[in-house]
């Protein structure tokens, strides 16, 4: 009698699945018990995008949470970074800022690359455009100063170039930028979100020039109150915000009307989910209902389970790969009452709702 197909030795079935992507991994597994041992449990990193910034990245393994698994998923190997801050996150790559060092990181291999030191001051943001330019920009406290660092073709970062400041009228008001929000890269150019609604613009073009950032006449203001303000560039390609009250709610998410340069509201996500409260905003479509339509905050009312982890690249899809062997993938979440989140159009958030049923 011929052997069928449950019956094929372990190794070849690794041979298999090392040929198929990860989403039929589920599906290979699900055939029958002995396929089902061969699959190494993963979790999709699409699904875990909300990196937990830790005080000293030296001491502390890099952090991801996930609402879908509600997990966190620690890093095996610490980035040796004494005393850095997170700047922003691109795929693989995180960049820090170390006193007066930028550190370019790959999270998959752990290695970290230092750029030329930063020779007056300090970045107020960092911006890494996933390919090869690394652009600082100071916009607290002063006149708005760019400065760019290229990535040569032997994998060097050329020194910082700057940019001439902008000029400053006498009696001009210095506007300040919001804190909390990365310039964003839109349409080729990079703009900054100032705390009323107000944008400046750079135009890397003209960086030998006049390349500082230029304060727009339009938009005017948001035309809403918020206390906190978020900026990022949606996956159709359009420039949004969004706001938030003082105790979190109201919470809008608005978009920039380019033709008249105005903010307009948006009234669904169409099926998408928001990750924000982060210096990088990220907007995710998802197929998984109830994360749709809602906006969600670094902001958890439990510890939840740490699973160790190593970040894997397979042809481009990241996944988080556990370190122990025998993982389970356990149930997922099946709501957002783990973290703070806050569906569009709702007049209250999770956590409104979480403190008043515990009340």
């Amino acid at each position: 009698m011929a052997p069928d197909w449950s019956s094929l030795p372990k190794d070849l079935l690794r041979l298999v699945l090392e040929l198929l992507p990860w989403s039929s991994h589920p599906s290979f597994g699900a055939a029958c018990r002995h396929w089902r041992s061969v699959v190494t449990p993963f979790f999709p990193a699409w699904l875990t995008p909300l990196l937990l910034s830790a005080a000293d990245v030296g001491s502390t393994n890099l952090r991801f949470y996930s609402p879908y698994y509600h997990k966190n998923f620690e890093i095996s190997t610490t980035l040796e970074a004494p005393d850095a801050k997170f700047c922003c996150a691109v795929g693989r790559h995180l960049t820090l800022c170390q006193r007066r060092m930028i550190l370019e990181a790959d999270l998959v291999t752990g290695d970290i690359y230092e750029l030329p030191p930063i020779r007056y001051g300090w970045f107020h943001f960092v911006v890494y455009d996933g390919a090869d330019r690394m652009f600082g920009v100071h916009m607290i406290g002063g006149p708005p100063r760019t400065a760019r660092a290229i990535l040569d073709g032997d994998g060097d970062w050329d020194d910082w170039d700057y940019a001439a400041p902008a000029p400053i009228a006498d009696d001009a008001k210095l506007l300040e930028s919001s804190p909390n929000t990365n310039p964003v890269f839109h349409g080729g150019l990079l703009y900054v979100l100032y705390g009323d609604g107000k944008l400046a613009v750079y135009d890397e073009s003209r960086h030998r020039d006049d390349g500082h950032f230029e304060i727009l006449d339009k938009p005017k203001s948001f035309g809403l109150q918020c206390e906190d303000a978020y900026m990022f560039e949606s996956d159709n390609g359009e420039l949004m915000a969004v706001l938030f009250g003082r105790r979190g709610t109201p919470v809008h998410v608005i978009k920039l009307n380019e033709p008249e340069m105005e903010w307009e509201k948006v009234e669904t996500l169409g099926g998408r989910a928001l990750f924000t409260g982060t210096l990088t905003t990220l907007m995710r479509k998802t197929k998984v209902k109830w994360m749709q339509n809602k906006v969600f905050l670094p902001r958890l009312f439990e510890w939840p389970e740490t699973v160790h982890v190593k970040i894997v690249d397979r042809d481009g899809e990241l996944a988080f790969i556990p370190t122990s062997e025998g993982g389970i993938i356990t149930p997922v979440a099946k709501d957002a009452k783990s973290m703070w989140s806050h569906e569009l159009g709702s007049e209250e958030s999770a956590s409104n709702t979480r403190l008043r049923r515990s009340a």
